[in-house]
C-alpha cells in the first residue's frame, strides 16, 4: 500500500491531481491506515498511470481518459500475468526508461524503476520492462547509435536495482541452499539474477557469485555451505566445455548435487549434451514448473 505522498512521487501527479480525479470520476478507492492516513493499493496505481499515460503521450482530457479507463481491459489488476493485458503501459515504460538511461539521467531512471515495481510484480517488471530496455541497449549500441559508455551505465544501473531486491525477501531456512554463477568469461549475467530473485521472491537461500566466477574456487563453497543445487549461466557457448568439464568431476565428488543450467548457450537441443539424472536444463518457462515439482 502507498500513501498519496509516496503516490504521487512515483506517478509524477500532484497530490491534489490525485485527489480531484478520486472525487470527480472515483477511480481509485483508497483505503486507511491505523492511524487514519489514506492508502492506495497497486490497482489504485495502475488505474492513475493509466489515465497519466492517456493524457501526457496520447492528448486526452481527463475525461476522455477516464473513459477510456471504463471501457478498457488495460488496467483491471496491477498484476496480471500475461503482457497483452498491460502491453500499452509496458511499452511506454521501456520507452521512458531506455531514453532515461542513454541520457545519464539516474534519478529520473530509478523514479521510472520504482513506478514499475510499484505496478507491477518483480517477475514481470523483469520480463517486460528491463529485458527489452536491456536488449534495445545492447542493439543500439551495436549498431553504433549509442556510445559503450552508455551501454555501461544502463546495465550497471538496472543491475543495481535488481540486487538491492536480494535483502527484501526472507529466507526459509528449510528449504534447499542454491549456488548461482556465471563460469568465468561469462559475463552477461541478467538471466541468472533473474532466476536468482526468482528462487529468492520464494523463499530460497541463493548464494549469488555472480558473472566470471573462477570453478575452480567453487568446491570449497560447496562442501562448507552445503549447496544442494547449483545454477549456472552462459550465454557464449564458448564458455560451456570448460563449464561442462567441471561439473563432470564435481558430480563425482558430490554425488547428491544437482545443476541446473540456463542461458542462450544452452538452447537449442545440439547443446545440451550432457544428458544425465543430476543436470537439468531450464529456459524461463519452465521455472515455476521445476519448483513446485
Amino acid at each position: 500500500m502507498y500513501s498519496m505522498k509516496r503516490a504521487s512521487e512515483l506517478l509524477g501527479i500532484p497530490v491534489v491531481t490525485i485527489r480531484a480525479w478520486e472525487n470527480r470520476y472515483g477511480i481509485i478507492s483508497p483505503g486507511r491506515s491505523s492511524g487514519g492516513h489514506r492508502l492506495l493499493s497497486d490497482e489504485d496505481l495502475a488505474r492513475l498511470g493509466f489515465l497519466k499515460e492517456q493524457i501526457d503521450k496520447n492528448g486526452l482530457k481527463i475525461s476522455e481518459a477516464v473513459e477510456k479507463l471504463k471501457q478498457s481491459d488495460s488496467v483491471p489488476a496491477a498484476h496480471a500475468a500475461s503482457p497483452p493485458a498491460h502491453g500499452q503501459m509496458y511499452a511506454s515504460l521501456v520507452d521512458k526508461l531506455y531514453a532515461e538511461l542513454i541520457q545519464f539521467d539516474s534519478a529520473q531512471a530509478d523514479q521510472t524503476i520504482d513506478l514499475a515495481f510499484a505496478l507491477y510484480d518483480v517477475e514481470d517488471t523483469l520480463r517486460y520492462i528491463f529485458v527489452p530496455v536491456l536488449y534495445r541497449v545492447g542493439t543500439e549500441w551495436e549498431s553504433g547509435k549509442i556510445k559503450v559508455v552508455q551501454e555501461h551505465f544502463a546495465s550497471e544501473t538496472i543491475m543495481r536495482r535488481l540486487s538491492a531486491l536480494f535483502r527484501v525477501f526472507p529466507i526459509n531456512p528449510g528449504l534447499p541452499i542454491v549456488l548461482a554463477f556465471c563460469p568465468e568469461g561469462e559475463r552477461h549475467h541478467l538471466g541468472l539474477l533473474s532466476f536468482s530473485l526468482f528462487l529468492r521472491k520464494r523463499g530460497v537461500n541463493v548464494l549469488y557469485a555472480g558473472p566470471d566466477t573462477p570453478l575452480k574456487e567453487l568446491d570449497g563453497i560447496i562442501e562448507s555451505q552445503n549447496i544442494s543445487f547449483v545454477a549456472a549461466s552462459v550465454t557464449d557457448p564458448r564458455n560451456t566445455d570448460k563449464l561442462l568439464t567441471w561439473i563432470e568431476a564435481t558430480a563425482l565428488k558430490y554425488p547428491n548435487l544437482r545443476f541446473l543450467l540456463g542461458g542462450a548457450a544452452f538452447d537449442s537441443p545440439a547443446s545440451r549434451r550432457m544428458v544425465q539424472a543430476n543436470v537439468r536444463y531450464l529456459s524461463a518457462d519452465q521455472w515455476e514448473d521445476w519448483c513446485q515439482a
